[in-house]
C-alpha cells in the first residue's frame, strides 16, 4: 500500500496551506518563533490526525469485508434456527413413526370397588370386574402399659411370617422366609426401644407406638396384605416364663395359643387374600393392586363391600384417540413452525425493497420444497381410502401450513385404527410405499447427517467466515504497517519544516537589522 497515490493531492494542499499559513505568521510580527514538543505533535503539520485520516481512508475495503462477514454469520445463525427447527420436527415426527403411537388406549371404569390403569396393550373390550373382599394386612396391639418409656423386659424376640389357619388353627411358615431373632437388653428394653428394634430388624413387620388416655400400646404390622404375610412373635424371656404376661413375654403372639398362654397381643385385623371376578372367572390376590388378570391392565381394588355382598364395576379398554390425536397435532404444529421460520427467513418485501437474511437462497428454499413434497404426496401403499394425509383431516393451507381436523381424525382413528396407523409408521418398500412419518423421518436425518443439505450449507459459510476472517487479520497488519510508516514520514517532514521556518525567520531578522 503506497502513500503517494493516496495522498499526493491531500499532501500538496496542505503544504501549501501551511506554508502560507507560516508567512503570514511570519510578516506579522519581527520576533522570532520558539519551537517546543516532538516532532509529531508540534510543527506546521498535525500528523496525527493526518495519519488517522489516511488510514481511516484505507481502511474502507477492510472494513466493507468485516461487514460482509457480518452477513454470513447472520446467515449462518439463520441456519441454526432452521436446523433447530427440522429437530424438534424430527422429534415429534419419530413419536409418530413407532406403532406404539397409534395403540394407545385407555380404560374407562363405570361403577365403584374398582381403578383401572392401562400399563401396556391390554385387549379393547369391556370386562365386568367384582370385589368382594379387598386384602388386608396382619395387625396386633399389646395390653396398654404407662407410656413409650416404660420397661417391658429383655430376651430374645422371634418373628416369623406365615399363614394363620383359623379353621384347623394352624400357621404354616413361609417357606421363602426365615425366622428374625431381635435381642432386647438393657439398651432397649422399653416399649419405644422394641418398636425401634423391630423395625430396624426388617423382619417384614413394622412397629409403632400409640398412645392415648388408657396409656401406650405396641401395635405390630404386617409390612404386606394377603393370607401368607401374617406373623407370630415367640419370646425367649430372661425370666424363664416366656408364656406369662410378665416381662418380655407380654408381647408375645402366637396365634395358635390362647390368652395368657403365649397369645398376648390382641389381633386387630387379620391378613387376607383381596377377592374378586374378572368376567365372571373367580380370583384372588395378595394385593389391592392386580397386575396378572388383564394382560396390560392394572386393576385397583379401591373399597370393600359389605358383608355378604360384592361391588360392581365395568372396566372398557378402547383406543385413546384424544392422546393419539394430541401427538399428530403436535407433528402438525411443529411442521408449521418450521414452514413459517424458512418464510420469515426468505422473505422479500416489495415495498420496501428490504431481503431478509435468506432471501434468495436455494437450501432453505430445498430443505421446505422436499417436506412439502412428502407430505402432499400420496402413499402408493396402505388400505385404500387412507392414502392422502386429507382423509385423515390434515390439509395445506395456502400458506403451506397444516391444518388437522381433529374430529375427522379422530373419526377415522375410530374407524380403521389399524389403516390409520399404517399411513404413518409403515416401513415397507421405498419411498410412497412407506409411511408419511417414516418418510419424513429418513429425509430429516438426511439433511441433518454430517454430509446433508443443511450440514453442507451451514459447513460452507463457516469456511467462508474463516477464510474472510484471515483476510481481516492480514488487512489490519497491513494498515497498522501503513501507519507506523506514515508517521515516521510526516514527524520527519514536520521537523524539516519546523527548521526552515526558524531558519526563515532568522533570515528576515537579519535583513531587517541592516542599514537602510
Amino acid at each position: 500500500m503506497t502513500i503517494a497515490g493516496t495522498t499526493s493531492n491531500s499532501l500538496a494542499s496542505l503544504l501549501s496551506s501551511t506554508l502560507n499559513s507560516v508567512n503570514a505568521n511570519n510578516s506579522s510580527g519581527g520576533s522570532s518563533t520558539s519551537i517546543t514538543g516532538s516532532p509529531i505533535s508540534t510543527g506546521p503539520i498535525d500528523v496525527n490526525t493526518l495519519v488517522s485520516e489516511l488510514i481511516a481512508a484505507d481502511s474502507v475495503p477492510m472494513n466493507q469485508l468485516k461487514s460482509q462477514v457480518s452477513g454470513v454469520q447472520s446467515q449462518l445463525s439463520a441456519y441454526g434456527q432452521i436446523q433447530s427447527a427440522m429437530s424438534s420436527l424430527q422429534t415429534a415426527v419419530s413419536s409418530l413413526a413407532v406403532g406404539s403411537a397409534f395403540s394407545a388406549e385407555q380404560a374407562t371404569v363405570t361403577g365403584s370397588g374398582v381403578g383401572a390403569t392401562v400399563t401396556g396393550t391390554p385387549p379393547t373390550g369391556t370386562y365386568s370386574i367384582g370385589v368382594s373382599q379387598l386384602a388386608s394386612a396382619q395387625s396386633a396391639a399389646s395390653a396398654p402399659v404407662a407410656n413409650a418409656s416404660t420397661v417391658l423386659g429383655t430376651g430374645t424376640l422371634t418373628i416369623q411370617l406365615g399363614t394363620y389357619n383359623s379353621t384347623g388353627n394352624t400357621f404354616t411358615p413361609q417357606s421363602s422366609s426365615s425366622p428374625v431373632n431381635i435381642t432386647i437388653d438393657s439398651t432397649n428394653n422399653t416399649l419405644g426401644g422394641i418398636a425401634a428394634a423391630i423395625n430396624a430388624a426388617g423382619a417384614g413387620v413394622a412397629a409403632s407406638v400409640v398412645s392415648d388416655n388408657s396409656g401406650s400400646r405396641l401395635v405390630l404390622t404386617s409390612t404386606n396384605t394377603g393370607a401368607s404375610n401374617a406373623f407370630s412373635l415367640s419370646v425367649a424371656d430372661s425370666d424363664g416364663t416366656n408364656t406369662d404376661t410378665t416381662g418380655l413375654s407380654q408381647i408375645a403372639f402366637d396365634p395358635t395359643a390362647t390368652a395368657g398362654a403365649g397369645k398376648n397381643l390382641t389381633l386387630t385385623q387379620s391378613a387376607q387374600d383381596a377377592k374378586y371376578s374378572v368376567n365372571g372367572l373367580n380370583l384372588t390376590s395378595s394385593s389391592n393392586v392386580v397386575t396378572t388378570a388383564v394382560n396390560g391392565l392394572t386393576l385397583n381394588l379401591t373399597q370393600a363391600p359389605a358383608a355378604g355382598s360384592t361391588l360392581q364395576a365395568q372396566v372398557t379398554v378402547a383406543t385413546d384417540s384424544s392422546s393419539v390425536t394430541s401427538s399428530v397435532d403436535n407433528f402438525v404444529q411443529s411442521y408449521n413452525t418450521l414452514v413459517k421460520l424458512e418464510q420469515s427467513l426468505t422473505a422479500y418485501n416489495s415495498t420496501t425493497k428490504t431481503a431478509s437474511v435468506l432471501t434468495g437462497d436455494t437450501t432453505a428454499r430445498q430443505i421446505s420444497s422436499q417436506l412439502a413434497s412428502i407430505l402432499g404426496s400420496q402413499l402408493s401403499g396402505g388400505a385404500s381410502g387412507y392414502r392422502w394425509l386429507a382423509n385423515v383431516g390434515i390439509d395445506f393451507n395456502k400458506d403451506g401450513t397444516l391444518t388437522l381436523n381433529s374430529t375427522a381424525f379422530a373419526n377415522a382413528i375410530a374407524s380403521n385404527p389399524s389403516a390409520v396407523s399404517q399411513m404413518f409408521t409403515s416401513v415397507s418398500g421405498t419411498g410412497s410405499q412407506q409411511g408419511f412419518a417414516t418418510q419424513l423421518n429418513t429425509a430429516i436425518t438426511s439433511m441433518l447427517s454430517p454430509n446433508g443439505l443443511l450440514s453442507g450449507a451451514q459447513t460452507s459459510l463457516q469456511s467462508t467466515i474463516t477464510r474472510m476472517d484471515q483476510q481481516v487479520t492480514q488487512m489490519q497488519g497491513q494498515l497498522s504497517q501503513e501507519q507506523t510508516q506514515l508517521i515516521a514520514q510526516y514527524s520527519h517532514l514536520n521537523a524539516n519544516l519546523v527548521v526552515a521556518q526558524q531558519q526563515q525567520v532568522a533570515l528576515a531578522n537579519a535583513l531587517a537589522s541592516l542599514p537602510a
